[in-house]
């Protein structure tokens, strides 16, 4: 569209303006037709597809039908016309009606050749050598497109959680592993917080399992939209997430999880009573292993259903006053019912 308007400027300063211009007009108008086609809501992308072809195609025969009238010789311009016909055809359309637009398109300009006082013959020729080409790159492209997005489906799948949309057990495990290997040698710089919500077997018997999944959804987007860069939500099992909260200090990861704690209790859905969540937060200088980074982690989750819900267990941090004193091998007296 601008590339337009600036050649009809430039044909406007030349000798004969108006017969000039004219001439780029109709190229104007039709990227103008284009570009409100493209904001228009209720015209479908494939739709657009096949007017941008069909206008070209009716572009080239005005040209080809010039060409005759005035007797003039085959340009490099419309062989190029005719290859940009070919290439968007063969990408955007099925391969038949591709196939018949394309060779429609040839016949006209093998008609043109005929009636050209000097044809261009070589070109012609080449360009019909040209268009098979084009149309294997261009099936040759889709299909590696296909593959291409048929595997990050695949790996969405293998790594998506599929209720919550954040990763799944399976890529969580990897993820905290790499974390804990990347952090050896700053273990206090790495912390994981065990979270669960309160009472939601209440939530599920009361209310239903599908309202059971809109709490689960709305808690996980939360959590996920708190962590830091490079965290990670994961849903570890049932209504468990796990957080991977990298480069945070203690007082950082503190601040974040008590931030989650008081986003999820100010959460309010339609039919849905307040909810909670209880967690639990250890750091890898306290655990130096996955497995016990993470079993430090739900000790102190229990230390915190223990001590009422609704809060944070972990250890003391400087000008932080921990919900709970979660000291590492600490007794927990409560059972995995109901939490």
């Amino acid at each position: 569209m601008t590339v337009n308007g600036v050649i009809l400027l430039y044909l406007w300063l030349q000798a004969d303006p108006q017969r000039q211009a004219g001439r780029a007009l109709p190229a104007l108008l039709v990227s103008l037709t284009l570009l409100l086609l493209t904001v228009w809501p209720r015209v479908t992308l494939h739709a657009l597809h096949r007017v941008s072809v069909l206008i070209l195609l009716a572009w080239f025969a005005a040209n080809i039908h010039n060409l005759v009238l005035t007797a003039r010789p085959v340009t490099s311009g419309l062989l190029i016309h005719l290859i940009l016909i070919a290439l968007f055809s063969f990408t955007w359309l099925t391969v038949r009606p591709a196939a018949l637009l394309v060779a429609g398109a040839y016949a006209l300009l093998i008609v043109a050749t005929v009636a050209s006082p000097a044809p261009d013959v070589p070109g012609v020729i080449l360009t019909a050598l040209t268009l098979p080409v084009i149309w294997y790159l261009t099936q040759h492209g889709l299909t590696v497109n296909r593959e291409r997005i048929r595997n990050e489906t695949l790996q969405t799948l293998a790594t998506t959680d599929p209720l919550t949309g954040i990763l799944n057990r399976r890529a969580g495990q990897t993820a905290i592993d790499t974390a804990v290997t990347v952090h050896a040698h700053h273990p206090d710089r790495l912390w994981a917080a065990l979270i669960d919500i309160d009472h939601f077997k209440r939530v599920n018997d009361d209310l239903g399992h599908q309202t059971g999944d809109t709490v689960l959804i709305a808690v996980a987007g939360l959590l996920q939209a708190d962590l830091p860069p490079g965290g990670a939500a994961i849903r570890w099992g049932g209504e468990e997430f796990l957080l991977l909260l990298p480069d945070q200090t203690g007082e950082q990861a503190h601040t974040r999880v008590q931030d989650m704690l008081g986003h999820v209790r100010d959460l309010r859905l339609p039919g849905v009573p307040p909810v909670t969540i209880s967690a639990g937060l250890a750091t890898l200088r306290e655990a130096p292993s996955t497995l016990a980074l993470i079993d430090l982690a739900d000790r102190r989750l229990y230390e915190a259903k223990a001590a009422g819900r609704d809060r944070l267990s972990g250890p003391p941090i400087a000008g932080h006053t921990s919900d709970v004193a979660g000291a590492a091998g600490s007794p927990v007296a409560t059972t995995r019912t109901d939490r």
